[in-house]
């Protein structure tokens, strides 16, 4: 969602191509040779570098579009914020959220259950440091909308899923609602057929 979301926000053409996954989850072996690891998103850009990683790539796109304004010039201070967000939403709130969504993966049987109580935990704990950190906002660094924005919009939504929702918070309901009115966003959504507050949450 969000270098798809920062793809929009560049504006140059681009193209999105779906990766079907078979039945045990696997990745087919043409995105194998681009990916081994077979996660997604993957971009190959226009010089033909291949990278992975959502937050690397929308640092990338953010360094190789420097006119779209996403991120501070490399090398500032005014820098340091967004990507240490950056960082703090990926390595994080990511890594706990994929715990929750998937504990199966790390452990079985009557386990199952408590990984995810546990990762609950934790990212009702992260969630609750970037909604006092966020403040009034509207955005991470205040008035000024980045990257990272982009990214908190995207893990706040895969949140839905907690039993307090992200978006319930007091801070963060109001980012996410902003950044779902954005039009870069609506268009990433709208491509991907995902409703920003779904009936069933």
């Amino acid at each position: 969602m969000a270098p798809h979301a920062a793809l929009e926000e560049i504006g140059r053409p681009f193209e999105i191509r779906k990766v079907e996954r078979n039945e045990d989850g696997l990745s087919p072996p043409d995105y194998l040779a681009i990916n081994p690891l077979g996660r997604v998103p993957t971009l190959v850009d226009d010089d033909g570098l291949v990278l992975w990683e959502s937050a690397a790539i929308t640092i990338h796109l953010a360094d190789r579009h420097p006119q779209a304004e996403l991120l501070p010039p490399p090398g500032t201070a005014e820098r340091a914020i967004p990507v240490r967000w950056l960082v703090y939403l990926t390595n994080t709130v990511q890594a706990s959220f994929m715990h929750f969504a998937y504990p199966e993966r790390l452990v079985g049987g009557d386990a199952v259950d408590a990984v995810r109580a546990g990762a609950a935990r934790y990212l009702a704990r992260e969630f609750e440091h970037v909604d006092e950190q966020l403040g009034r906002g509207p955005y991470l660094l205040g008035e000024t909308f980045s990257a990272a924005d982009l990214y908190l919009h995207m893990v706040t939504r895969w949140c839905r899923r907690l039993e307090c929702k992200a978006w319930s918070l007091p801070n963060v309901g109001p980012h996410y609602r902003l950044l779902s009115e954005r039009p870069s966003v609506r268009r990433m959504l709208d491509a991907h057929g995902i409703v920003a507050y779904p009936d069933d949450y």
